[in-house]
Formats: structure tokens, sequence, C-alpha cells
């Protein structure tokens, strides 16, 4: 965990690196204890869905019980009144933006800021639940968006995998992304790409090739992250870039390909999420049973990748987890 020492720092120093596979800040390790708060920007909203006082109150709480990292969603594409799917959203239609959500993505940095906080700030989502992947696919074919409860989990999944290869719906979301990078916080005045804190840039929830027999999408997969990577680059030269990878399991249980999309130069360190729930490894009526089982598996599934981080000098954030 860092703590300030009493000097004079810019905003620019403070800012988190990486050297030779360490977190640095300041000059001296970093180190942090993480927590997913996806609808932090919607929380400090003044419209619908916001409630400053409590975000106050919830940041403070993770504050006081060493909890200074979190992972928030930039906000959520499409119409509202989705089955499963959050709200407001951030961009109803491509290039269309709800101001009263990005106030809340402003406030929230400034908050994070006072309290030496940082927020790993994700664009996309392979999941329905905030638009993402299928909302990109849905507006570049002007087509109704698929929804998985309603259409079922095959069609969503066929729909999800065209993404990586409609050169349209990608442009809509690097579109998204020039928009966001080149943001200026309205309340500090600290432009995005010089505040403190931003821990790092990541390019979706959970990216997934969605390859299947029919269509194998991994290496149109692995040129999306790689060219999404590139952009944010180029449009901040100073803060991390992150995946956003389940690992192992989200890169269709192929190792290499969870290699070559953490190897690319602009990507800061690995990412992996622990489900053994979901993953079938507990089953939900002999969890005794199976916690063993799950135990083992988990610890093989986090060695995999700190082998890989060793591999390529990079460390591993164990981003997601849970039964």
């Amino acid at each position: 965990m860092f703590v300030a020492m009493g000097c004079t720092t810019t905003p620019e120093s403070k800012i988190i690196t990486i050297e030779n596979g360490q977190f640095m800040r300041n000059g001296q390790p970093y180190y942090f204890v993480g927590t997913n708060f996806w609808y932090g920007a919607i929380l400090g909203s003044e419209g619908e869905g916001g409630n400053r006082e409590r975000l106050a109150k919830e940041l403070d709480f993770m504050k006081a019980h060493g909890i200074d990292n979190l992972r928030v969603l930039i906000g959520g594409e499409g119409e509202n009144g989705l089955l499963g799917k959050i709200e407001p959203n951030l961009q109803p239609k491509p290039g269309e933006y709800n101001d009263e959500v990005l106030a809340g993505l402003d406030y929230l940095l400034m908050e994070l800021g006072k309290r030496d906080m940082t927020a790993v700030l994700y664009f996309n989502n392979a999941w329905e639940w905030s638009g993402g992947y299928t909302q990109y696919v849905a507006w570049a074919n002007n087509e109704p968006v698929l929804v998985p409860r309603v259409d079922g989990w095959f069609s969503y999944n066929t729909f999800a995998g065209e993404f990586v290869r409609n050169e349209r719906a990608k442009e809509l979301y690097y579109n998204h992304i020039r928009y966001i990078v080149t943001r200026t916080n309205r309340y500090t005045g600290i432009k995005y790409i010089d505040d403190p804190a931003i821990f790092s840039w990541q390019i979706s929830n959970e990216p997934r090739a969605f390859s299947s027999k029919e269509q194998d999408n991994k290496e149109a997969f692995a040129e999306w992250i790689t060219t999404s990577a590139k952009l944010i680059r180029e449009l901040d030269p100073n803060h991390m870039i992150s995946t956003g990878s389940e690992g192992y399991y989200g890169c269709e249980w192929d190792m290499e390909l969870c290699e070559k999309i953490h190897a690319i130069d602009e990507i800061s360190y690995i990412n992996c999420h622990v489900w053994p729930y979901n993953w079938k490894w507990m089953r939900g009526d002999k969890m005794q049973e199976d916690l063993q089982r799950s135990c083992e598996n988990t610890e093989e599934y986090i060695n995999m990748h700190i082998e890989l981080a060793d591999k390529i000098n990079k460390p591993l954030v164990v981003e997601e987890f849970g039964m």
C-alpha cells in the first residue's frame, strides 16, 4: 500500500507504473486490495440512480477497511427497458452521451483522488448486462439487440462473436475510447490522461473471442485487443492498460491465446478471474464435497497465470473471484 511521506508530488508522479514486473508509485513498490464497483459512475451522478451521499459512505467504508482500488464500468450502452440490463446508460445511441452519467464519472474520480484511491476503468463488456459487444453489433447492423434470457445463450454467443469481426461495430467502440480518454474532469480540471486516480484503462470486462467450430474468432480477437491497446496508448502515454480477461478460461481454454493478448507491448499486466461455481468445479447441491477440488483447481489456475507472469515479466492481478 502506498503511504505519502510528506513530500510534494505532481499528479503525474503519483500515476502508478511498472518497473521490472512490479507496480510502482513515486519510486516505491505499490500494493493494493481491490473490489468490483461497477456502478460507481452511476452512483456519482446527480440524475437517475445517483446518490452522492451513499457514494461517500461506501468509499469511506472501503478505504477504512483497506480497499483502495475499484474496478468501475465507464458506462452502459443502448436503450432502457431490456431484460437483465443496467440503467441508466451512458451511451444510449452511438456517440450520444448521457451527461449526468459523465458527471458521475468525473465526480467519482474526484472523490477517489481525495482518498488516495484508484480505479480500473473498463470501456466494454462481453456480456449483455451493460450493452457491450452485442449492442455495438446491433448498432452496426441496424438491428435489434439480442437478449440471452429471451433469445437463448447459443444465439447470444453467435451474435456476440460477430463483434471482433465487424469493422463498423469496432469503429464505434474505438470512437468511444477516443471520447472518454481525451476528457477533462469538470470538477478538478485534470485531464483524464494526467489523473492519478486512474489505475489503468481496461479494454473490456471479460473479453472473449466467442470462437466455435463454425467460426474461429481467435485471430480477430487478438487483433482487436492489439488495436485497442495501441489506440489507448496513442491517446494516453501515462496510464497502464489491461485486458480485463478471465485468463485461460476466457481465452477459450487456450493458454497460447492468453499469452498472446497479454504479451502485447501496450498491455501492462496480466488479468485472471476465478469462478469455481460458474465453471462447474463446484455443484450447488454438493458444495462441501466439491470444496477441496475447487480449492485445488483454483490454486492450479492461479499458478498457470503466475507462470505466464514470470515468463513475460509482467505483474498478475487476480481481478475477480468468488464461488
